[in-house]
């Protein structure tokens, strides 16, 4: 990487990412097992090399791309979620003994992400999607570079990484278990990812890990509760929720131990 512009680097990351999106489709619109969160995954990653290398693509071109993937995660995200939480809540009322309930508690979870795949296929059929493919080809043809893309990409990498990581704990600082630390791990980790920064891309994902393991456990917590499920139930998935930050506080300070910070 030493030698090489960070524009190629970008330009092979952006290019791959874009064929992930396009392959990722069809399995996703067919709902075949984890596609959706295959794309998802691909769509965000995408989003989040952008803005990690901000500073080295065209503003306005990378502005109106990723707001286009924005939506389009949120619409990939809202089925996806409901099939996450439908699958925890089965799962939990195993470990207590209460499959009894799956069909009050359960039941209702996959229906509603039935009408969320529902939206998503349609969506596929609008000017919107038309709109997204036509954005996606330009950037997987050639990537809107700016001057500073010619810099080495070794120095730009090192560069936006010390950014991203002290972004997270920047906003660890603010609130350890908020959303924003959870964001900031999973792009930290996608752009490290997208350098080949092993460690920095194993932390962030244990950060962002723990965080979402956290949030998920709060939600469906919030559904049990709504859904009139017994205390005793409730209570096992709050544990849960505790628990899912254990070792939070070591992984931040590995992630300083890591970048000197």
């Amino acid at each position: 990487m030493a030698g090489t512009p960070a524009g190629e680097l970008l330009t092979q990351a952006v290019g791959a990412l874009v064929a992930e999106i396009r392959d990722g489709r069809e399995p996703a619109l067919a709902d075949e097992p984890d596609a959706v969160h295959q794309l998802r995954t691909s769509v965000r990653r995408l989003r989040n090399v952008l803005a990690g290398f901000g500073r080295y693509v065209e503003k306005r071109p990378a502005r109106v791309l990723r707001g286009h993937l924005a939506s389009y995660g949120a619409l990939l995200g809202a089925g996806r979620d409901l099939e996450v939480r439908a699958e925890d809540c089965r799962r939990v009322l195993a470990e207590v003994g209460r499959t009894d309930l799956e069909p009050a508690l359960v039941a209702p979870l996959l229906a509603a992400h039935d009408g969320a795949h529902t939206v998503l296929v349609d969506w596929h059929a609008s000017p919107d999607a038309v709109a997204l493919d036509r954005l996606l080809a330009r950037w997987g043809d050639e990537v809107p570079l700016t001057r500073r893309a010619g810099r080495r990409a070794d120095r730009v990498s090192t560069k936006v990484l010390d950014r991203e990581v002290r972004r997270v704990l920047d906003r660890a600082a603010q609130g350890e278990t908020s959303h924003e630390v959870r964001k900031a791990a999973r792009r930290l980790r996608h752009v490290a990812d997208a350098v080949g920064e092993r460690d920095l891309a194993r932390l962030g994902k244990e950060v962002q890990g723990r965080l979402g393991d956290h949030r998920d456990a709060l939600l469906l917590a919030g559904h049990l509760w709504s859904a009139g499920a017994p205390a005793v139930v409730v209570a096992h998935v709050e544990a849960a929720a505790s628990s899912a930050l254990d070792g939070l506080p070591e992984a931040l300070d590995a992630l300083r131990r890591v970048h000197g910070i």
